[in-house]
């Protein structure tokens, strides 16, 4: 009997669960580089910041040492600037 009640709870407790998970609208990413000849990290997430509402970043521009600002921001499904 102890084995049903288990069973019966943990069935039970799945299904609340998964009833209480709401759908998630799920966003689409964007980046631009704003910065392609340097990152100063500060001012990168500032401009991203104030420009998409977005978070900035220093990402490597392919050649040791050379950085570009990418912002990566939630954009609408017809934003040119998806990647």
């Amino acid at each position: 009997m102890a084995k049903f009640l288990n069973s019966a709870l943990c069935f039970l407790l799945i299904i609340a669960v998964a009833l209480g998970i709401s759908q998630v609208n799920a966003q689409k990413r964007c980046t631009e580089i704003l910065n392609p000849t340097g990152c100063v990290l500060y001012d990168c997430k500032k401009e991203c910041f104030e420009k998409h509402n977005g978070n900035g970043l220093c990402s490597s521009a392919g050649t040791i040492g050379q950085y570009v600002c990418t912002c990566v921001y939630n954009c609408s499904l017809d934003d040119d600037h998806s990647s």
